[in-house]
């Protein structure tokens, strides 16, 4: 008999909500982080990436080393929604690939927790077990973003034109998480959600 698949929640959300901080709490739970941004990256490395990105967008997206220079390929697929589109066909479907590879690689005892920014754009894909989104107020939000990575509120406005409707991802997620800034809350929120989630997949 084939062992058991380990449990995968998958946890995406608004722009500058804090996905990267409830991931990081429910791996200090027990979970196995997985980090689809991560997978992404990795897969620029690779000569038939570099290649076809080469092709489509020149020289010019290179670095003086030749690697890739990604905030040259940011501003391209962030300023085209055409581009933007062309690059996650590119990308998506390997990092899923080895998403689900790491996943299949878990044992049964364990469970992964996944970031994956374009959860619900790239296709829920049938490993995740349930869906955590996570949410913030819009000035929390632009703040954060301010801050943390020097955008202002034109290009938080304008990063999130790329993602599907807020309202409609929340209502096809498992969980909610509104992330407003009180830490002990946050703790306390995503605690109950990964007992939950767990208690949910042992009965199941």
């Amino acid at each position: 008999m084939a062992a058991a698949a380990a449990m995968a929640v998958g946890v995406t959300g608004d722009v500058g909500a804090g996905k990267s901080t409830v991931a990081r709490l429910m791996e200090k739970l027990g979970g196995v982080r997985l980090d689809a941004d991560a997978a992404a990256l990795s897969l620029w490395e690779r000569e038939d990436i570099r290649t076809a990105a080469v092709t489509r967008w020149g020289d010019d997206i290179l670095d003086p080393s030749g690697a890739i220079d990604r905030r040259a390929v940011a501003g391209r697929i962030f300023s085209d929604p055409a581009e933007h589109r062309w690059c996650c066909g590119l990308l998506h479907p390997l990092v899923m690939v080895e998403l689900k590879r790491r996943v299949n690689g878990l044992s049964s005892s364990q469970w992964a927790v996944v970031e994956i920014p374009l959860l619900f754009e790239a296709g829920r894909p049938d490993w995740l077990t349930s869906i955590v989104f996570v949410t913030a107020p819009w000035d929390v939000r632009t703040e954060r973003c301010r801050v943390q990575r020097g955008w202002d509120e034109a290009e938080l406005r304008r990063r999130e034109g790329f993602f599907l409707p807020s309202a409609e991802r929340m209502a096809r997620s498992d969980f909610v998480v509104n992330n407003a800034g009180d830490r002990a809350a946050l703790e306390a929120e995503v605690g109950r959600i990964a007992g939950q989630v767990k208690i949910t997949a042992e009965k199941g």
